[in-house]
């Protein structure tokens, strides 16, 4: 049995400091006691220029928090393109194109800062403008909640910042909600006006949870 603690007085073995060693780290892992690790459920490499990258494997009755984390994405036109997150409950057949709510703020290194709302979107908006300029690209990263609760809305939270010529850097980050009480069990990345992708690398984890008997 481990001398860490986890968090409730009863379940404590020895007076310690509360620090879990390497050892107790490992064995609460080998038990399937230690909570907060990411554990990977897929990767996808963009590949050809698709308009959609959809994940439709979730394990959303196993974890009640996902993590998506994506590097060097690239959209496929000069033309800057909005990057956002659409949900479906059908494995991915469709996607859900309503009853999306979000608040970011948008900051950029010349000092100018503002806010991005809307309480009727299509989507989860997650970053601006992604082209396909040669030196720059889209990193960030976004949390998924509840997506596997049918009692509550889905929401995420996110980060990211994105370089460009025209603009400098700038940076994004806030949450959205989809407003339905409904399973999630596939998630859709697009762009706006359907500008799509050329390339990329997005990996999505599910989040353990600390139980204990």
């Amino acid at each position: 049995m481990p001398y860490g603690y986890l968090g409730t007085a009863p379940n404590q073995i020895k007076n310690n400091s509360g620090v879990f060693s390497v050892s107790d780290i490992n064995e609460l892992e080998a038990k399937g006691h230690f909570g907060g690790s990411l554990e990977l459920i897929e990767e996808q490499n963009v590949s050809g220029t698709p308009t959609t990258i959809n994940f439709t494997t979730l394990q959303e009755h196993i974890y009640d928090v996902h993590l998506m984390v994506y590097s060097n994405m690239h959209g496929q036109s000069g033309t800057p393109q909005d990057m956002g997150v659409r949900v479906s409950n059908d494995g991915g057949s469709s996607f859900e194109a309503s009853n999306y709510d979000f608040a970011n703020q948008d900051g950029r290194t010349n000092g100018t800062f503002s806010e991005v709302f809307d309480e009727d979107s299509n989507r989860f908006m997650i970053a601006p403008d992604l082209d396909n300029e040669t030196n720059a690209s889209l990193n960030g990263y976004i949390y998924f909640y509840n997506l596997g609760n049918s009692s509550k809305f889905s929401s995420v939270t996110d980060m990211n910042f994105i370089f460009q010529s025209a603009v400098g850097g700038r940076f994004r980050w806030g949450g959205s909600v989809y407003k339905v009480a409904e399973t999630i069990n596939a998630l859709g990345l697009i762009t706006s006006v359907g500008g799509g992708f050329s390339a990329g690398n997005i990996k999505l984890y599910g989040v353990k949870q600390i139980w204990v008997t």
